[in-house]
């Protein structure tokens, strides 16, 4: 499958470049160079940069640019995410792109998560579900809400055969010492299971899913994404 990946030289960028590089053609874009690998420097929040059918032929996009720093200014945020974000699903779509995974963020739900906690963080509490809206706190998670939202209008309008929305903990190879951050967590081995599974499962329409590991602490209800994509996370803290 020809998959373009964006932000392809962050940290998850270059997880999933490992992950997928064997089975999948992959186009790597950036602001800076992919190190060591063939990759297409550009700016996404200038959509002109997209305007030369580069999407062209492919069937997936994974979209991970973005500025993401939970309180990043709102001037960084306008431009590296909601811009950037609409030229990329703007540009599958008049590419016949089939696919979009967009990498969300827990903090697009953010304000749901505090009002319920501390019982979302028991094994048995109340656990935010996949059908949940956006409710974000920071400016941040409104991007992440924008994507979410206009990737759904996308696939309503029929441009767009499928979106899936990846609501991400806290990424890191191991397991954190902070309490909170824990929770939230996802390894390195669950990340790139998930998004194999966002590439190659089959389904059609719009989707969120939740990118954490299998702690039972975590606030949000992982089931959904194990129907949609027959995913199974491996890995606790």
């Amino acid at each position: 499958m020809r998959i373009i990946i964006t932000g392809a030289a962050g940290r998850i960028g270059s997880t999933l470049v490992e992950e997928l590089s064997g089975e999948h053609e992959l186009c790597l874009m950036d602001r800076t160079a992919v190190p060591g690998r063939t990759s297409l420097v550009t700016d996404l929040t200038v959509s002109q940069e997209l305007r030369t059918n580069i999407f062209e032929g492919y069937a997936a996009v994974i979209h991970l640019a973005a500025d993401a720093r939970n309180l990043a200014p709102w001037e960084s945020v306008l431009h590296d995410n909601i811009e950037a974000t609409w030229n990329v699903i703007e540009a599958a779509a008049r590419n016949n792109v089939r696919r979009v995974i967009f990498a969300s963020s827990n903090w697009a739900v953010k304000a749901r998560e505090r009002a319920l906690a501390p019982a979302c963080y028991a094994d048995s509490g109340p656990k935010i579900a996949s059908d949940f809206a956006p409710q974000p706190l920071y400016p941040y998670g409104l991007s992440k809400a924008f994507g979410e939202l206009a990737g759904r209008m996308f696939v309503d309008g029929g441009q767009l055969g499928s979106f899936v929305a990846v609501r991400i903990g806290y990424y890191h190879p191991d397991p954190p010492e902070d309490e909170n951050l824990r929770r939230l967590w996802i390894g390195s081995q669950d990340l790139r299971s998930l998004f194999r599974r966002c590439v190659e499962a089959e389904f059609e329409g719009f989707h969120v899913v939740y990118g954490i590991s299998a702690q039972t602490t975590a606030p949000y209800d992982l089931s959904y994404s194990r129907h949609l994509l027959s995913w199974e996370p491996r890995q606790s803290p």
